[in-house]
């Protein structure tokens, strides 16, 4: 069910940047969740292992030793997202926490910072890739990206050939192209190019699907440059070394993966129930759905999933579907957990009809709750808001412990209460949007509050 209530923007992730420095920490959950043999098992036609390629591949391009160093490689990158409403603009800054280096991904003008209007930021840490608090949700996160680079690759045949066994079944098939069949370096030459002030297309390169995630059009290559190296142009005028580099080809993934495109949010948010619609934003309930299908719309949604979407596309959704199914059931969920990912608020499919199909995404912003257990939102009250000195909170429950957060993620003050009733001293606080994380019985809510001096 649709709960308004909880909707704010917010932060994805907590940063905490009081002293100034973060150190790099691996990304090790991969191999919490799977293995090599597990890999070569689940991708046994994969390009270069399978076969005489026709591509032309005579190695393992897309090992597991090539997925696990494309993610410990991304899981040193930060983003910071800052959003005004009604202000055109989204200013984007990628910080490095190795060296703690900070560049500018998207600008923004002067009249962006001078306007008043309230910022919401939105912190991305590529490190929470299959890597947050719940173990269910980074399984359902893994199965999702399997399950769409497996389509976005596959070589198997048959609309929807998942499991079988048969000799096309695309769960063996998976990862087997690792560029879009029928194009090349050398002689598509201004495929995918669209006129793009920010981004421009070289006259002299086409922008063909690319990766396990298949990254076409210049855009999309000039942002992952950007983002990757600082420097829109290395991709922009050498696209093809997407498919000459496998750790390369597995980064391409994860960063179209993780970073959202606002007004589109992430694969990532959306498989960890983080983002969450405005009531009223859509005229299609397949919209308020929940999990899988949303991954299917910020993927391919312009050609699977809306209203006009022709046959030949739509059926591709549903093989989306099964094979997402079929990686739950090998990464280890029991069979109620998978027939719960099309139950209720939940659905694996983006199209099911002409009258029930998705639409284009309004907002990236995401709802309050970030724990993963039921937490009573509706008894929670704060007041007064906006505040000035301080701000009471009451909750039908004993409040543990209340954290206040700015909007960077800078947590000022920690305290303990043990109380169903609390007061919060903001006095020494200046003007700002703030967030109260407020802690009860193991779980977390987090409210916005205004600050007013």
């Amino acid at each position: 069910m649709r709960n308004t209530n909880l909707k704010i923007r917010i932060t994805l992730t907590v940063w905490v940047m009081l002293f100034g420095f973060i150190s790099h920490s691996q990304n090790t959950n991969l191999d919490n969740l799977l293995n090599e043999s597990q890999w070569n098992s689940l991708f046994p036609k994969r390009a270069g292992t399978f076969g005489t390629h026709p591509q032309g591949y005579t190695s393992d391009f897309f090992s597991f030793d090539n997925l696990k160093q494309a993610v410990d490689d991304m899981s040193d990158y930060l983003v910071q997202i800052r959003i005004k409403d009604g202000v055109w603009g989204q200013l984007i800054t990628i910080t490095t926490k190795s060296n703690q280096t900070t560049y500018n991904y998207s600008d923004v003008d002067a009249s962006w910072h001078s306007n008043s209007t309230p910022e919401t930021i939105i912190n991305v840490d590529f490190a929470d890739f299959i890597n947050r608090s719940s173990d269910l949700n980074n399984k359902r996160e893994l199965g999702a990206f399997l399950a769409n680079i497996s389509k976005e690759t596959t070589g198997g045949w048959g609309d929807v050939n998942v499991g079988g066994g048969s000799e096309g079944d695309h769960a063996q098939w998976g990862l087997y192209w690792v560029h879009e069949v029928g194009y090349d370096n050398t002689t598509s030459v201004g495929v995918y190019s669209q006129a793009h002030a920010e981004y421009p297309p070289n006259p002299a390169v086409g922008y063909y699907g690319r990766g396990p995630i298949q990254l076409s059009w210049n855009y999309n290559y000039g942002q992952f440059s950007k983002f990757l190296y600082n420097d829109k142009n290395v991709l922009l005028d050498n696209p093809g070394l997407i498919e000459q580099d496998g750790i390369l080809a597995f980064k391409s993934a994860i960063w179209f993966w993780m970073m959202p495109q606002c007004p589109k949010p992430s694969c990532h948010q959306v498989m960890h129930d983080l983002w969450q619609p405005e009531d009223g934003e859509y005229t299609s309930d397949k919209m308020y759905t929940k999990g899988f299908a949303h991954t299917n719309n910020i993927i391919n949604g312009g050609l699977e999933c809306r209203t006009t979407s022709a046959s030949d596309f739509t059926v591709k959704v549903v093989l989306r579907s099964e094979l997402y199914k079929y990686y739950l059931d090998i990464l280890g969920l029991n069979s109620s957990q998978v027939a719960s990912e099309n139950t209720g608020d939940y659905s694996t499919l983006c199209f099911e009809s002409n009258t029930d199909a998705m639409q284009n995404y309004a907002n990236c912003f995401l709802n309050e709750t970030l724990s993963t257990t039921e937490f009573e939102s509706n008894a929670i009250s704060i007041y007064p808001n906006p505040a000035s000195n301080s701000v009471k909170v009451t909750y039908s429950k004993i409040i543990d412990k209340v954290e206040l957060v700015n909007s960077l993620g800078q947590v000022f003050n920690v305290s303990g209460y043990g109380s169903a009733q609390i007061e919060v001293d903001i006095s020494s606080f200046t003007s700002g949007i703030y967030f109260l994380k407020i802690y009860s019985g193991g779980n977390i809510d987090t409210k916005r509050i205004m600050l007013n001096k």
